[in-house]
């Protein structure tokens, strides 16, 4: 791997390594598996946590919840199905809309920031229905989403000056003391054999 993690990765791209570049259909078949997998899971841990059956709303009241069956089990677990689903395909739709109006088949990190606020949209006014946290919702996925495509899929820019680092090309036959090491070693002469 020659240069930075942005030569490197027009390299893969290059090479026919597309780096999850994948066509719209592809792309929201499996942000819908994902969000419903998702969903099943939170709604899982949902109905683990909270067993009884009352709802508590964000504005401190508590009504009676739905009864034990089909209703409570579809508005435990099918609401945040939908919920999660909506915002992968939201993603995956728009990163694939703004790769097409771009005309560019490479990952963007300005895609993946835009894509991002429109599902942080998607999901902050899923959830809360009101503007003003939807809108800050956008901005913190937009950025997260951003960030993460600018670093991929490690929180390291340049992986393989980082990898120089943790394992230099040499290493010296003896073990070599430095100056401030003998120099403590003669004053303290107790531990002289450390």
């Amino acid at each position: 791997m020659s240069g930075s993690f942005w030569e490197y990765r027009q390299e893969q791209e290059a090479l026919g390594n597309s780096n999850g570049l994948k066509p719209f259909g592809t792309k929201a078949y499996y942000a819908a598996l994902q969000g419903v997998g998702a969903g099943i899971a939170y709604g899982t841990f949902n109905w683990a946590y909270y067993p009884d059956k009352f709802a508590f709303s964000h504005k401190n009241t508590v009504a009676a919840g739905p009864s034990r069956g089909m209703e409570y089990l579809t508005h435990t677990m099918l609401r945040p199905a939908v919920a999660f689903t909506a915002v992968g395909v939201t993603y995956a739709g728009v990163e694939s809309f703004l790769e097409e109006v771009k005309g560019s088949h490479h990952k963007d990190p300005w895609n993946s920031a835009f894509a991002g606020a429109a599902a942080g949209m998607v999901l902050g006014g899923f959830f809360t229905r009101r503007f003003d946290i939807a809108s800050m919702t956008a901005l913190g996925v937009g950025l997260v989403m951003g960030m993460v495509e600018v670093n991929g899929p490690n929180v390291l820019c340049d992986p393989v000056a980082q990898e120089a680092k943790k394992f230099p090309s040499s290493f010296s036959a003896k073990f070599k003391e430095s100056d401030d090491l003998s120099d403590l070693k003669a004053k303290y002469p107790s531990y002289k054999n450390n």
